[in-house]
């Protein structure tokens, strides 16, 4: 029988990096990698700019917890770049707690704005979302340093917990 797939969720607010530092993640653990702006681009079509502006932040959200869950499901080990808003929703908590987390803390201003993006409040959310970051990260990304900086304290975090 095989063992159960073991996954990696990438946690942050939008603009912080987990793309970046879960690619690079994956690729240093040679794991499939799952980016939920790459998922929800594949199951509608659009971006997730699109959708928010046709269809509202609300069903973008839905989608984005849609894309967490069937990234969970893979019978593969893998690293997932999570948005932001699957904290906002039980299910998305729920399944969070079932798998390492990683939180990128950093600040996202000065970072650029890909085309995928919609304009939030991000500052609003992330002041409801920090406790549930917190709460859900088995390890916490912060302060200087670039991706590969995080993706080595990272990998130590990881070896660290093997070794325990």
């Amino acid at each position: 029988m095989n063992a159960p797939a073991e996954h990696i969720v990438v946690l942050g607010q939008m603009g912080v990096g987990k793309t970046t530092v879960g690619s690079l993640l994956a690729a240093a653990l040679g794991r499939s990698f799952f980016d939920s702006d790459e998922q929800i681009e594949a199951m509608t079509g659009s971006s997730g700019r699109e959708v928010a502006e046709a269809e509202g932040v609300g069903r973008l959200h839905e989608l984005e917890l849609d894309a967490l869950l069937r990234a969970l499901q893979t019978s593969e080990d893998s690293v997932v770049a999570a948005a932001a808003s699957v904290v906002d929703f039980e299910e998305g908590r729920h399944a969070l707690a079932d798998v390492l987390c990683i939180w990128v803390d950093r600040d996202a201003s000065g970072i650029g704005e890909s085309e995928h993006r919609r304009i939030v409040g991000e500052g609003e959310e992330l002041g409801r979302r920090r406790p549930l970051f917190e709460r859900l990260a088995d390890c916490t990304l912060s302060g200087p340093g670039g991706p590969e900086e995080y993706v080595a304290r990272a990998l130590a975090f990881l070896e660290e917990r093997q070794g325990a």
